[in-house]
């Protein structure tokens, strides 16, 4: 028997019925502290039962009173219902195949735009895909260049691979993979962009693009606009540096790990896009990596039925407390996700479901926060207890995984036919059997359903590399972050290494809602035109002037409200991605 991890993770660990890490390249027979946690956290803070209203009931009876509330919203305007969901399983089965039932009633659905969406687009403008090194290729590189890539932390299997290369880190602080780096560059929030100009424009000026891009001669034109000095200026990063990464850049070849969070931060698809392109400039074929999810050639599009039926609404993840709080949606559903305090304005769906202006109806194995506040509560099995296949953004195994402990409540694919059984819906989406459509999906990795089952893993054919020649086009059109006023900072947020999102809260406890800073100490309000949050801020030296920094997982302030509620709904132009990182906030004492 085989398990994968199915989190929000690069490194996707393989394990087998006794859940000890598989002796397989990349995952090399070790685990994080989150993998070893994992038996322990399967039997904490379970739902068990279904409940509606806060009234315990069958599964049976909580079908019925969601079918109804269906069926009454789609008299009205399917619209007004949203599903929402996103990684907290990426399992094909449990994340994918569910959307069908709210694709064929035309439900309106997010943008799932709050992680890598913006990243995958941006250089999938330059090279035809984002896919970019496998793991078999960290191996040839002797020098790594960590673009805002917190391996050391959030990809401990990455890290591993990295640990005898001489690593560059940039970064807008001295994070932990900065320190444990041979050399930090240290840039402001939301200047990579200008950072990378700057190493494109060395290299092009000196002479050392070795490597073919399309418009190179457009490239060159647009780099000449920017000085070394105004590059230095706007992003902090001495002449000197810019000159010194060029030259490395060329000298040492290294490979590039780009990370999402530069996406969900100012200029940060142009940022992504326009560092994949150094290596190409000085001959790297590959040379970077972001997320390969979607160079596998796994038809996602397949599994959520998007062949035959689309919502009819798409919501920017960005906006979703705006159209909570306008009244323009009446049912919430969701799953795989805890919306209430990881979405922009999930503070606005709290408030919503309080006040009776929208009902929220949760799928879910734990009690999250959402579950918490939710009409209706219907549990659902862990990775641990299903069936269901597993793939990796970095590594290329396809698992078949199989439960290790019992079933405990309904499955995603489960639930959905059920509720679709109860509405009355005849559709051959839904009709069509949830294993016949991953063997469908997974034909495009060059893998069979019946070779996945009697293998258990197999390594996948990649179906959409990048072009060897990128196009430089389209090029940035990069903005200077905002000045600071008297006591106001950019607010980032970062990687806890026991965490993922809000999961293990279970076995590692809450976080305290700490901010980070060089400068304040003690309980203070951050303020934005959203609102106020109230949160502990401790003095770090490594923390440059004019950051806050907050740990990913410390979700709500001090007085339990959401932090994301103060962000303001700024969007990347790739692909609407939530800015979460460098919005400018106001220091208030208390």
């Amino acid at each position: 028997m085989v398990v994968a991890c199915t989190r929000d993770c690069y490194d996707t660990c393989i394990f087998g019925e006794k859940y000890e890490p598989l002796r397989l390249f990349p995952v090399n027979g070790f685990t994080c502290a989150r993998g070893r946690a994992d038996l322990i956290r399967n039997e904490r803070n379970r739902v068990l039962s279904a409940y509606i209203d806060g009234r315990e009931v069958g599964v049976e009876e909580a079908i019925r009173y969601v079918a109804r509330l269906f069926k009454e919203e789609l008299k009205r305007n399917p619209a007004r219902i949203l599903r929402t969901d996103y990684d907290g399983n990426q399992g094909l089965l449990t994340w994918y195949y569910p959307d069908r039932l709210f694709n064929v009633i035309g439900a309106s659905q997010t943008d799932r735009s709050i992680c890598s969406s913006e990243g995958h687009a941006a250089i999938k403008a330059h090279y035809g895909t984002s896919m970019g090194a496998l793991p078999e290729d960290f191996l040839k590189y002797d020098t790594v260049v960590l673009w805002a890539f917190p391996a050391s932390i959030s990809a401990p299997h990455i890290w591993a691979l990295l640990v005898k290369k001489f690593k560059v880190a940039i970064d807008v602080r001295l994070s932990d993979t900065a320190r444990k780096s041979d050399r930090a560059i240290i840039v402001r929030p939301g200047t990579d962009v200008f950072l990378a100009i700057g190493v494109i424009k060395v290299l092009i000026e000196k002479g050392l693009v070795e490597g073919k891009v399309k418009h190179i001669e457009e490239l060159a034109n647009y780099v000449k606009v920017f000085s070394l000095d105004y590059i230095a200026s706007v992003s902090g990063v001495s002449v000197n540096d810019i000159t010194w990464l060029a030259e490395l850049y060329h000298e040492r070849k290294p490979i590039t790990l780009i990370g999402f969070a530069l996406g969900r931060s100012l200029n940060g698809g142009d940022a992504i896009g326009i560092i994949s392109l150094i290596p190409a400039l000085v001959g790297i074929k590959r040379g970077y990596y972001y997320s390969n999810s979607l160079g596998w050639g796994i038809d996602f599009d397949y599994l959520r039925g998007l062949h035959m039926a689309r919502s009819s609404r798409v919501i920017p993840m960005a906006e979703f407390g705006d159209y909570i709080e306008r009244g323009e949606v009446s049912v919430v559903y969701v799953w795989n996700e805890n919306p209430a305090i990881t979405l922009p304005g999930g503070d606005r769906l709290i408030e919503a479901v309080r006040e009776g202006r929208v009902t929220l109806i949760v799928h879910d194995p734990f009690w999250s926060d959402t579950a918490k506040i939710a009409d209706v509560v219907i549990p659902a099995p862990t990775f641990l207890e299903k069936y269901d296949v597993v793939y990796s953004y970095w590594h290329d195994y396809l698992v078949y995984n199989e439960p290790i402990r019992p079933l405990r409540g309904v499955t995603e694919v489960d639930l959905v036919r059920l509720i679709a059984k109860e509405v009355g819906i005849d559709h051959p989406l839904l009709a069509e059997d949830p294993w016949k459509a991953v063997d469908t999906a997974i034909r495009g990795a060059g893998v069979t359903l019946d070779e996945l089952r009697s293998k258990k893993i197999v390594r996948m054919k990649p179906k959409h590399l990048p072009a060897e020649e990128p196009d430089a086009l389209p090029l940035p059109n990069p903005i200077e972050p905002e000045p600071l006023k008297n006591n106001e900072v950019y607010l980032v947020f970062t990687s806890h290494p026991l965490y993922t999102n809000t999961q293990f809260r279970e076995v590692y406890g809450k976080l305290e809602p700490i901010v980070y800073t060089h400068d304040h100490e003690g309980v203070l309000l951050l303020r934005t035109s959203r609102g106020m949050v109230r949160v502990r801020a401790v003095k770090d030296p490594s923390i440059p002037p004019g950051l806050a920094l907050i740990y990913k997982n410390s979700l709500v302030d001090l007085d339990g409200k959401p932090i994301n509620g103060i962000i303001e709904p700024y969007k990347g132009k790739y692909a609407g991605t939530p800015r979460l990182n460098g919005i400018k906030v106001r220091i208030i004492a208390t």
